[in-house]
């Protein structure tokens, strides 16, 4: 049976739209698996840029971890349906970086704190924290919360535990040349150590919002 037989289409097409309309006459045996490609762990990994853009992901790495990216796309749901709230930007600070995540409204430190502003505490426990990250956690923050709080400042706490300590080396250095961030204090420390090394490099170049490294 040729395609003028069992189409409704008119029979001066050109020989493009034929081959158009004979390849999407069999597009329905093609095997679609909506169950998988919607599903954040079982989705095809080189499927996955797709899906975050489908439902919304705020904030993407191409560079980032196939768990990770797994994690942010599932986050994401809880993130938009609660948009606006606190949860919501809790849930997105920890889908990027999987920390411990607490925000601090204006309320709750009233002495520090203007009337509307928030800050976020992200102790980091899993990875080393990198400046950058912190940088790009902002867009994230601000998509999540609501519109009359602002955030004044990021404090981060990274800590590293080993059972048992003979020589401990912490190398700390920090550039910031530009963008919204001003290191104000830093803190290095150790214990149970019979030796500790620690050597500290700040270089802060501009920025208006306070970041504290402990």
């Amino acid at each position: 049976m040729s395609l003028s037989d069992k189409s409704l289409l008119p029979s001066n097409l050109n020989q493009l739209e034929r081959d158009l309309a004979g390849a999407l006459s069999r597009i329905s045996d093609i095997d679609i698996p909506i169950s998988t490609v919607w599903d954040p762990d079982n989705c095809p990994v080189d499927l996955l840029p797709f899906l975050a853009w489908a439902l919304r992901v705020d904030h993407w790495e191409t560079q980032w971890p196939e768990s990770r990216k797994r994690e942010v796309i599932k986050q994401s749901v809880d993130i938009n349906r609660t948009r606006g709230t606190r949860g919501a930007v809790e849930r997105a600070i920890k889908a990027i970086r999987g920390d411990d995540v607490k925000l601090i409204e204006w309320f709750e430190d009233k002495a520090n704190m203007a009337k509307g502003t928030f800050r976020v505490d992200v102790k980091s426990t899993n990875e080393p924290i990198d400046i950058t990250d912190l940088q790009k956690l902002v867009p994230s923050i601000n998509s999540a919360k609501n519109t009359r709080s602002h955030l004044v400042g990021i404090t981060v706490t990274s800590q590293v535990v080993s059972p048992e300590k003979h020589i401990a080396m912490s190398r700390q250095g920090h550039q910031v040349r530009s963008g919204p961030w001003v290191i104000s204090s830093m803190v290095s420390s150790s214990s149970n150590a019979m030796v500790c090394i620690s050597r500290l490099a700040i270089v802060v170049r501009s920025g208006p919002l306070p970041l504290v490294l402990e």
